[in-house]
């Protein structure tokens, strides 16, 4: 059996800089709270907990010390609320999510009608929502655009969760675009990384039998590259560790592809690969035993 493994794998840009401004904190104070996950891996996370970095629910729980934003950002009212408090803030967002963030508060500022397309319930859509101000609304996709029954005469501004599909944003642009609204700004927000990765996916998972995305099943844009995979490959699947395979996935199957999310440590993905070597190689033998 080969293995295909997409040449983008591990840690993001983003989500790299994040676990590396985490770590020097803790290195340097040996305690530090972080609002919510600061990246969606709950390995990585379990593992900077155990070098002093507690997640708490709201700022409340801080009380004073070091406060450690996640790479997904947070709302401007949050912020306000924070610089209140006897706290030192580490801010890790992440630039690409910075940048929608400018966006989002540019298109509020100019009175446009602000169209976020994401996840509702996501840190990161939260806080873009609060960026654009009170003319704004979020779909997950272009049939989300019925409950919302925007005027044709309306100035509409368009921008994307960074770990979005290009096939999904373009296609809430496209519906937005034939109501033919007095003005429109599409803002294409989604993240360079997550763009690569979703287009080498799709590549690998025309050319393998099995797909493997490896990342935090709490983690959007390895949900999001999943789906690709998913919708080019029936026979994907999704793991957080090794752990999660199941030596009945790979009968019969000569070509693996494996890829991962950007939250995704670099060791994780080695391990997962090893161990689809092994369960083929254990399967192997078992086989010929039985002849």
């Amino acid at each position: 059996m080969r293995l295909k493994l997409a040449k983008k794998v591990g840690f993001c840009f983003g989500v790299r800089r994040a676990v590396k401004m985490a770590s020097e904190v803790l290195e340097d104070k040996g305690k530090a709270y972080s609002l919510g996950h600061i990246i969606h891996n709950k390995q990585v996370v379990d593992e900077l907990s155990k070098k002093g970095l507690e997640v708490i629910k709201n700022i409340d729980e801080a009380g004073s010390g070091i406060l450690v934003i996640s790479s997904h950002g947070i709302s401007p009212h949050l912020a306000g609320e924070i610089s209140k408090r006897s706290l030192k803030l580490v801010d890790t967002t992440c630039p690409f999510v910075r940048n929608a963030q400018s966006r989002a508060r540019s298109l509020g500022e100019d009175g446009y009608t602000v169209v976020i397309v994401g996840d509702a319930d996501h840190p990161e859509v939260k806080a873009l929502y609060d960026f654009a101000g009170k003319r704004a609304y979020v779909v997950k996709n272009a049939l989300g655009l019925k409950a919302l029954k925007l005027k044709p005469n309306k100035r509409i501004g368009i921008l994307s969760q960074t770990t979005q599909s290009m096939d999904n944003f373009m296609g809430v642009v496209r519906a937005i675009r034939s109501l033919k609204p007095e003005s429109l700004r599409v803002f294409n927000t989604i993240c360079k990384d997550a763009q690569v990765r979703q287009e080498a996916a799709r590549d690998i998972s025309r050319e393998v039998e099995l797909m493997l995305v490896v990342g935090g099943k709490s983690s959007a844009n390895t949900k999001r590259l999943f789906e690709v995979c998913k919708k080019t490959l029936p026979r994907s699947y999704l793991v957080e560790t090794e752990s999660d395979l199941r030596s009945q996935w790979f009968k019969d199957v000569s070509v693996v592809g494996i890829t991962s999310g950007a939250s995704t440590p670099d060791d994780i993905v080695r391990r997962v690969a090893k161990a689809v070597k092994s369960s083929v190689a254990k399967a192997r033998i078992r086989k010929e035993g039985c002849k």
